[in-house]
């Protein structure tokens, strides 16, 4: 067994800080959305960010907070929670990362659950990791007294007082629709 050189241990302990880092980046981003806390969740973006969802895409942080502020005062409560992240260094200061999450919501007294993935890329600026870009899509959103037998529907988006719509995901995922045979 061969023993990691100094440069070697350095460079492990500082992907193991990246990517704690980067944990912590999800976590924060639930709790100031969460809080309503938009001084603090400008932070966790680059200058030049991207925000991808339901409403289209929106560039630059003042349009990223703008898209949060009117989205945010639509719903009164709110809790999100990541479960999963994987994340890939792309650069000593970029990354790319799949995140997996869930989201509850209170829209005109309506609960609604979301679950849904997040494809991130990653930036160190200032010396701090940050979102570059986040795309958000969804498996489902649906009221919770739908949950049960809406999972398995095809129009899994279900926002109160809009037309159901498809799901982002799974159906459009090359992967998927390959295991069920969907491409002609």
């Amino acid at each position: 067994m061969t023993l990691a050189s100094d440069d070697e241990l350095r460079s492990m302990v500082q992907l193991l800080l990246d990517r704690q880092e980067l944990s912590d980046l999800l976590a924060k981003y639930g709790r100031f959305i969460d809080d309503r806390d938009l001084e603090n969740l400008a932070e966790l973006f680059t200058s030049d960010a991207e925000f991808d969802s339901r409403v289209g895409p929106v560039r630059g942080r003042d349009a990223v907070l703008g898209y949060y502020r009117d989205q945010l005062s639509t719903y009164t409560v709110t809790y999100h929670y990541p479960h999963s992240q994987t994340v890939e260094f792309t650069g000593p200061d970029d990354a790319t990362g799949v995140v997996q999450a869930h989201a509850e919501l209170a829209i005109d007294g309506t609960g609604v659950i979301i679950g849904l993935r997040y494809n991130d890329t990653y930036r160190r600026e200032d010396g701090r990791w940050r979102f570059r870009s986040r795309k958000a899509q969804q498996l489902y959103g649906l009221p919770i007294s739908q949950w049960e037998e809406g999972l398995g529907a095809e129009y899994r988006k279900r926002w109160p007082g809009a037309e159901p719509a498809a799901a982002d995901i799974p159906e459009s995922l090359p992967t998927y629709r390959e295991f069920f045979g969907l491409d002609d």
